[in-house]
């Protein structure tokens, strides 16, 4: 099947359906990890020293990070829906801001999967159990960052098709549009004859141009060519 503008929108709009997908699990995510930091970080069997503890590791380690998760999944959404505006409206230079979005959100997982794996000895004097929400966290982190990662690709190879073909149907467009003003245009002008003056010619120009298909008037000093003509007729018919 030959590779159309529509097939290359619908491919387009197929991975902004993706990376919305993508946006909602990050919100879900860390939406869910926000509930849990503020109503159940501390069980009530949870000694007071050890929740001290859990918390202080949380807000130092994760509270950052759930903020700026639930940030980030609002953009994924966001963007997404511009790019699949940009794709129907044919404007490739709107879809390319997403690759912004893109680097943003790899740059950050990147950034705080080496944080959490740098300071994970840090805190290792103080009193508290290991919570299983932390290998949460940087498996959802190397997850959501290899997925971005993909889309990234495919968005590139999209985009680039995209723009190509938008460019190429607008340059066919514009040669359309010159070739219909050439032939269609109604500034015809007529040669200029060697048998007749500057009046003359701009006379033949005038009826050319007149869209009733009436030559205009002429002046009283010159003669109409259809006088001319009856009398040069005249003057060969009675010349006998």
């Amino acid at each position: 099947m030959a590779c159309t503008l529509k097939s290359v929108v619908v491919c387009g709009v197929l991975l902004a359906i993706i990376d919305i997908l993508h946006g909602l699990v990050t919100l879900g995510f860390y939406g869910y990890q926000f509930i849990v930091e503020s109503f159940y970080l501390c069980p009530l069997n949870l000694p007071v020293e050890k929740c001290h503890n859990k918390i202080y590791i949380y807000e130092q380690m994760f509270e950052m990070r759930v903020y700026i998760g639930i940030g980030e999944g609002i953009a994924c959404v966001l963007f997404s829906i511009i790019y699949i505006v940009a794709l129907v409206k044919h404007k490739p230079s709107l879809t390319w801001i997403w690759l912004m979005k893109s680097f943003a959100v790899v740059a950050i997982n990147v950034y705080y999967l080496a944080a959490w794996l740098i300071r994970q000895g840090r805190y290792d004097h103080i009193e508290w159990e290991k919570q299983v929400y932390e290998d949460q966290f940087i498996f959802t982190a190397e997850g959501l960052t290899l997925a971005q990662i993909i889309i990234m690709v495919l968005f590139c190879l999209i985009g680039g098709i995209f723009t190509y073909k938008v460019c190429e149907e607008r340059t066919a467009s514009r040669r359309s549009l010159r070739h219909r003003r050439k032939w269609g245009s109604h500034d015809a002008t007529a040669p200029p004859l060697d048998n007749y003056d500057e009046e003359e010619t701009q006379y033949l120009n005038d009826a050319l141009t007149n869209s009733d298909k009436t030559l205009p008037a002429r002046a009283a000093s010159r003669q109409s060519l259809s006088e001319i003509s009856r009398a040069d007729t005249f003057k060969h018919s009675t010349g006998v």
